[in-house]
């Protein structure tokens, strides 16, 4: 066990903190015995547990506005209040089953507080309450993931290498089963290279028995100048990267490391890459234990990398610029190992080529600079209802449109009344695109044609290697209790209530608890995102179809919301998701099968559309 190195600022903490405490416990205790409170029915004890809950979550939600909104963010007093509100929660409920939680809060908007104001007592408080999570909790699932917060703090923050490798130790030896005994373990490996630790042997040798995580092939997404690589794994496991920067006769290159994990050998190739932003992708068996993809990429700007469950997978998005040698000429790629990608069938078939080069093929499609609409849409007689703004006209802002049927293949979607949310989506989305195309003239591709299961993430990258400028996915709802109906329209966000919650993971097909976790990866992923931009098209979209739909049918308006959608991570462009009805609810399915209720709802969802286009592209004409 590593012993705290108490300074007077961490006595005052204490001090502080052992008062508050007291005070507290005495006003709950009063509270008790005054009304009886502490002596309640299950109902009561619920309710209490319930407002517990809120109370975390309301935290947690001030701590993602302090993340997400820049000027909140910038006054200190405002992170203060966030962890505040932590403290709060864990002095009045010590034993309860966040406090743990909210200690590690703490932990996390301290460390937060020193990389944005630098001050040492925030750095040092970090490391308290993390260690006081530790050491009050070592049986909590968050014990090892604060322990190893420390660590990184002495090693990267502190530069305090034997204090870090002591941490390391301690997971390892404390917390065997953990998730992060694979990082500190690599952590150590590398400490004891340079001298400052021995790991013991019997450590070492349960790191050989420790079982291999499979690494399965790579797939990505590749265009000039943005790049999408999927790793998947046959379970979860650690992961980390690091950039190397260009030397001599070597491109730079983003290494990732698995470890625990194993490659079969016939996955191990390189895999060449003509065409894109990526030059090559080059996995092998670094170690026994140490699978690395090593990726080597014409010029790197930024890069952000994350996890999906359900199953396991590591995406990595990648921006730069590509060298170009025909600048006349751009190409996009996708390409995955060893097949032909699912990507859609685009309209315009015409100017899709399959080239097939060894065993790599992959399909290659010209990209043509923005304009007006097509020659097909200026040609609508006079007589046609539809008017162009000038925005249009001149072709400012959005082109292309994407539009992704949920779900498809293997994943049905919702399923009720003999209905199945992929049919439905699909005749939408196809009823979609042709008014789009046909009224509007607009470019429109689709994720899908057919019945075919298209990974959400490969989704995304299929939008923003065709560099679309809109991204709309449809989506029907279901609930367990059938009386519920409506209409929402989502944009990418944190999830502001249970209920968007609920329909995130339901799309996500994964847990809530996964959807907890998301959260926090959103925080730090979505800092350039078109958030502002995703929310104005989720309004234009929702009120044309409120609108257009209320006079004929019983239609609910649920709202614009926002929450965590596995398939809008990592847009290029303004991105919604549309959740048309509840296919649980008897009502909403007899109208979901109804081809007149099919086709208005295409209509109205393209008019939003068009709305959104519209004033978007006037306002930046008066710029």
């Amino acid at each position: 066990m590593i012993t705290r190195q108490f300074t007077i600022l961490n006595l005052l903490r204490y001090t502080h903190i052992l008062f508050l405490a007291v005070a507290a416990t005495m006003a709950v205790l009063f509270f008790y015995s005054a009304t009886g409170y502490g002596m309640g029915t299950t109902d009561e004890v619920n309710g209490r547990h319930d407002l517990i809950e809120k109370s975390y979550k309301a935290a947690k939600d001030f701590y993602y506005q302090l993340e997400s909104d820049h000027d909140l963010g910038l006054q200190r007093k405002n992170w203060l209040k966030g962890v505040r509100k932590f403290r709060k929660l864990y002095l009045e409920h010590t034993k309860g089953p966040l406090a743990p939680s909210a200690l590690y809060m703490m932990g996390k908007m301290q460390y937060k507080m020193y990389q944005r104001f630098h001050l040492s007592i925030d750095l040092e408080d970090s490391i308290g309450y993390y260690n006081d999570v530790v050491t009050i909790f070592p049986e909590n699932s968050l014990a090892d993931d604060a322990s190893y917060n420390a660590a990184e703090i002495y090693l990267n923050d502190k530069s305090n290498q034997k204090l870090a490798a002591d941490q390391y130790l301690k997971i390892v030896q404390q917390f065997p089963t953990g998730d992060k005994y694979s990082q500190a373990f690599n952590r150590l490996q590398k400490l004891q290279k340079s001298g400052i630790i021995q790991i013991p042997a019997h450590l070492r040798h349960k790191q050989k028995e420790n079982k291999l995580v499979n690494v399965l092939p790579v797939k990505y997404w590749s265009s000039d100048d943005y790049t999408r690589i999927v790793i998947r794994a046959s379970s979860p496991v650690h992961y980390s990267s690091e950039l190397l920067e260009e030397t001599t006769g070597q491109p730079r290159r983003l290494y990732i490391d698995f470890n625990p994990s194993y490659i079969p050998p016939k996955y191990r190739s390189p895999v060449p890459i003509e065409d894109g932003l990526l030059k090559q992708i080059r996995t092998g068996q670094f170690t026994d234990s140490t699978v690395r993809v090593v990726l080597d990429i014409e010029s790197i700007s930024d890069y952000k990398i994350f996890s999906l469950n359900d199953p396991f997978r590591v995406v990595i998005d990648v921006h730069g610029n590509k060298k170009k040698t025909q600048p006349s000429e751009k190409t996009i790629t996708a390409h995955k190992k060893k097949s032909v990608p699912t990507l859609p069938d685009f309209k315009n078939s015409k100017r899709m080529t399959i080239k097939a080069e060894s065993t790599h093929p992959f399909i290659s499609l010209q990209d043509h600079k923005k304009r007006k609409p097509t020659d097909k849409a200026t040609a609508i007689s006079s007589s046609s209802p539809t008017k162009y703004s000038l925005a249009q006209q001149l072709g400012l802002g959005v082109r292309k449109i994407v539009i992704d049927p949920g779900h498809g293949g293997k994943d049905p979607g919702a399923i009720a009344h003999g209905l199945k949310e992929k049919d439905i989506v699909l005749t939408i989305s196809k009823k979609l695109a042709n008014v789009l195309e046909t009224t509007y003239g607009y470019e429109v591709s689709l994720t899908r044609t057919n019945d075919v299961f298209i990974p959400l993430e490969e989704r995304t990258a299929i939008a923003n290697t065709l560099k679309a400028d809109l991204f709309i996915s449809i989506h029907v709802n279901a609930h367990k209790d059938m009386s519920i109906s409506g209409t929402e329209t989502y944009f990418l966000n944190l999830a502001t209530n249970a209920e968007a919650m609920r329909v995130a993971a339901l799309e996500n097909a994964t847990s809530t608890h996964n959807i907890g976790e998301m959260q926090d990866i959103l925080s730090s992923l979505m800092q350039n995102s078109k958030i502002n931009e995703s929310s104005r098209l989720a309004e234009y979209v929702h009120a044309n179809l409120i609108s257009g739909l209320v006079s004929n049918y019983p239609i609910r308006d649920l709202g614009v919301k926002q929450a965590p959608f596995y398939v809008l991570i990592g847009a290029e462009m303004p991105a919604v998701l549309a959740e048309i009805a509840f296919l649980s609810n008897p009502n909403e399915a007899k109208l979901l099968n109804s081809t007149h209720y099919q086709n208005k709802v295409a209509q109205h969802i393209a008019a939003g559309v068009v709305s959104y286009i519209d004033h978007h592209t006037t306002a930046a004409l008066q710029l």
